[in-house]
């Protein structure tokens, strides 16, 4: 057989596993992370950014494990080892005669495709949204293949709609699942079981919490994800499209575009749910890219589709060495950025996305020594980007974003209770504080300045204010 004996992937594979494992501990927290984080310490039935799975979770990691980088991260560790043993059956029902090679072949190129290892790395919403992705794509598969059994059905359901529950994108789950019934012969049959019916109530009983949270606040979260996200315009945005095309060839890599073309157009071969799961997404996310800037990660349900069947078109070595190489580059340049000194950092000005993950503990003894000598009523700090992380260094569930843009802390931050009281308030060079937040305070006081530098390159600038007589929004 052409490609790569199995004992050599299980190698690459488990070197590849070994360089992930380490980056869980040694990376420096993402500003989001310690927001779901922040979640968790204030539990309620869905959130304004995303629905509830993130939130729950993370609470009760944290409860478990503490605020450190294990309670941030172990349940990223426990979704991770659940993907490779979903991959793992399902190269048993795919290729049972030569599992084995299927198998690491599917867990190579999981661990080798940047935006897959990325975000099976971090604790954001998309680490849950792929693993119960792939807990559908496995029940569809075997109730393809035994419709006798709705047990099948039910285990589909369970994992759509807690995929659901992690993003809304996950709702594209159960459409195509409908799609590809209704395409499908051999299970038209479904719509005479009550079965199909009771699965369906399943998925909808599933999202009861974030119906009721959306209720309760105005349908705030559903007209954030729809409109108020990424800012929707009215003009067609061709440089939208631009971006997310050339963004989908990053994240994957040139070497995946060939074989995931091979398996959409190839013969009906019992992957019809896969095809389908991939263009309802990859289309509907390219048509959105016509109107607003499409984030690099939320087709992920379209790469994570295609996965466990793209073994067999990697018999090449030279492709699987290229998607080997290629991710390992990848990889490095991430963990560079985020265990050592952002990239951008070498070369030129620091970006601030990753120039917020350095510093925060610096930054925390500072803010502790400073609310010794000023007793102050709360902390805050001018935005959410500069609240969750510092939240987490100080393990203090009430550090609080004012930021005049809507977040997650507006939900359980009580402005009428701190009112007259004085706080310590922390800005940076991107997110300083305006006249807006200035106005909200009697009087403000520059207390300290902090650089945060990295092998002498100054990463960002802090500033630690003193504000008196505070006054919340009407």
């Amino acid at each position: 057989m052409p490609g790569f004996d199995w004992r050599v992937l299980r190698a690459i594979a488990v070197v590849l596993l070994a360089i992930k494992l380490v980056l869980l501990i040694v990376a420096h927290p993402f500003m989001d992370e310690t927001y779901y984080f922040m979640w968790g310490h204030h539990p309620q039935l869905s959130y304004f950014d995303h629905p509830s799975m993130i939130g729950w979770t993370q609470g009760v990691a944290g409860a478990l494990f503490g605020w450190n980088i294990v309670g941030l991260r172990i349940v990223v560790l426990l979704t991770l080892l659940g993907d490779l043993a979903l991959l793992y059956l399902m190269a048993r029902r795919i290729d049972a005669d030569d599992w084995r090679w299927s198998f690491w072949t599917s867990a190579t190129l999981f661990l080798a495709t940047p935006i897959l290892f990325g975000l099976s790395s971090v604790a954001f919403p998309d680490h849950l949204l792929v693993f119960f992705a792939l807990a559908t794509i496995y029940a569809v598969e075997r109730l393809r293949n035994d419709i006798g059994r709705p047990r099948w059905l039910y285990l589909a359901a369970l994992a759509i709609g807690c995929a659901t529950l992690s993003k809304y994108t996950g709702a594209l789950l159960g459409v195509a699942a409908v799609i590809y019934a209704v395409a499908t012969p051999s299970l038209r049959p479904l719509f005479r079981s009550p079965h199909l019916y009771f699965a369906g109530l399943l998925v909808l009983a599933l999202q009861a919490p974030v119906l009721i949270w959306n209720v309760q606040h105005e349908f705030a979260s559903f007209g954030f994800i729809t409109g108020g996200r990424a800012g929707l315009r009215g003009a067609l945005n061709f440089d939208g499209v631009t971006g997310f095309l050339l963004g989908a060839l990053a994240v994957l890599s040139p070497f995946l575009i060939v074989p995931i073309v091979r398996l959409l157009l190839g013969r009906s071969d019992g992957r019809g749910y896969a095809r389908i799961l991939f263009w309802l997404s990859t289309l509907g996310f390219l048509g959105a890219s016509l109107f607003t800037n499409i984030l690099i990660h939320w087709n992920v349900l379209a790469y994570v589709a295609v996965l466990p069947f793209l073994a067999v078109f990697f018999r090449s070595r030279l492709l699987l060495v290229a998607q080997v190489t290629y991710g390992a580059l990848a990889i490095g340049v991430a963990a560079v950025n985020y265990a050592v000194i952002p990239i951008t950092a070498l070369t030129s000005h620091p970006d601030q996305t990753s120039s917020w993950s350095y510093g925060w503990d610096e930054i925390a003894t500072a803010v502790s020594d400073l609310r010794q000598a000023h007793p102050v009523g709360f902390v805050a700090a001018t935005d959410y980007a500069l609240a969750s992380p510092l939240g987490f260094a100080l393990q203090d569930a009430d550090v609080t974003s004012l930021s005049p843009r809507r977040d997650a802390y507006d939900d359980w931050f009580d402005g009428a209770a701190h009112a007259g009281q004085d706080a310590l308030i922390i800005a940076d060079q991107w997110r300083p504080l305006d006249a807006g937040l200035q106005a909200r305070f009697g009087t403000i006081e520059t207390l300290q300045s902090l650089d945060i530098i990295r092998y002498g390159r100054k990463l960002d600038s802090y500033t630690i204010y003193l504000g008196r007589g505070f006054t919340p929004e009407q």
